[in-house]
């Protein structure tokens, strides 16, 4: 009878191992499994995101310049439609040094000719020069377009890539939690094999068949909690992971835009309370002592070694404890929308439409900014009245 039993024991306690074995370990390994490839392409999705924000910068970078240098031949065209419209009025008039005198005052007819042909080279010259410039205007607004149009398609690769970082979030959080549930029903599992074999040595130390039995009853209820246990937890862990799975559907979006908005607000609130206390005057003085030490543009930088626009601005506010985004629209999201003219000293100032900018600069007043304007250039002061940026933002 004793013999039986302890056959028996060994039949319930190698049912349990074989549960363990086959059941908790081996979801637990395949759950760590997919945590892990769940991390790497949230590492690899990273790296997209960096490389796409890199991406973007440049272009940004390339907007200002377009437009910098947009702004320049209208200047120019402008002053040769001015200096061609004083000619004709000049022409018009019969007074000493007008073209009519220069022309009629010839000494003889070879004269006369030789004078005609200087005015109408100059003329020819200066409408050339009109319309050279009016083509490079044109070639730098078409080139600007399609900068725009890269632009448009970053953001939307950029914004695909946070959703696709959100996604992985919610998946990273749901396999954590499928984790936890198989370990915790892992550790139970090991509890009732520990029990289990317990009884088995009981019940071959038993002197009566009612212990024995008793053991054997031990051991079985243990093999029972667990395939319990397993059944139910494995049941729970699909429902949720199906439930889940539905609700990121649903929601990636704003599962992005959450993410996205977390972060941001933790970091403004933080950036609001100390950015509170700062003393503009010495915001201005710190971006005005950065135009004394030949600090050449450098893309991405953000030291005395080189800076661009965005990293000037972050770089110089740092010092008085606000962190801002090396970026200008992510900037934005620290500031409260102003026109330029009611722009103060130490606030920032944006080119470009709200939400897609792509130049910033800090105001020290008097119609006046300082910002790493583009390549080949250093840290230096513009005026507004140069080049006008398109809105203002004061730090929350």
């Amino acid at each position: 009878m004793k013999h039986n039993l302890i056959s028996k024991t060994v039949l319930v306690v190698a049912s349990l191992v074989t549960v363990v074995s086959l059941g908790t370990h081996v979801s637990a390994s395949d759950t760590a499994t997919q945590i892990n490839e769940v991390n790497q392409k949230i590492s690899d999705t990273q790296k997209l995101v960096n490389e796409s924000q890199k991406k973007l910068s440049k272009l940004q970078d390339q907007q200002y310049s377009d437009s910098v240098e947009i702004a320049s031949l209208t200047k120019n065209i402008n002053a040769r439609k001015s200096h061609l419209a004083e000619q004709a009025r000049s022409a018009q008039q019969n007074d000493t040094g007008s073209l009519i005198e220069f022309l009629t005052d010839s000494k003889s007819f070879s004269d006369a000719i030789d004078r005609v042909a200087t005015v109408a080279t100059m003329i020819h010259a200066n409408n050339q020069t009109l319309q050279d410039q009016k083509n490079d205007q044109e070639k730098v607004a078409a080139d600007k377009k399609q900068v725009d149009e890269s632009v448009a398609a970053q953001k939307k690769t950029s914004e695909k890539l946070r959703n696709d970082m959100a996604d992985l979030a919610v998946q990273k959080i749901q396999l954590k939690v499928k984790k936890a549930k198989e370990d915790a029903a892992k550790e139970k599992a090991e509890a009732a094999l520990a029990a289990a074999q317990k009884a088995a040595a009981a019940v071959k130390a038993a002197k009566s068949s009612a212990d024995a039995n008793k053991a054997l009853a031990t051991a079985t209820k243990a093999v029972a909690t667990v395939t319990t246990t397993n059944t139910n937890s494995g049941t729970t862990t699909s429902n949720t992971s199906t439930n889940s799975s539905n609700n990121s559907n649903n929601s990636s979006t704003s599962s992005s835009a959450t993410v996205t908005q977390t972060a941001y607000s933790t970091t403004s609130t933080a950036t609001a309370s100390s950015s509170s206390s700062v003393d503009t005057s010495s915001v201005v003085a710190a971006a005005l002592s950065l135009t004394k030490m030949n600090i050449p543009y450098v893309w991405g930088g953000e030291s005395l070694s080189g800076m661009d626009c965005s990293g000037l601005t972050a770089y110089v506010y740092a010092k008085f404890g606000v962190s801002l985004p090396h970026n200008t629209v992510a900037q934005e999201g620290y500031v409260t929308y102003e026109s330029v003219s009611q722009a103060q000293p130490g606030d920032l100032l944006f080119w470009g439409s709200k939400g897609a900018s792509y130049h910033v600069a800090i105001y020290i007043g008097n119609g006046q900014y300082v910002h790493a304007p583009r390549t080949g250039e250093t840290v230096r002061v513009g005026s507004v009245s140069g080049y006008a940026p398109s809105f203002a933002g004061r730090l929350k």
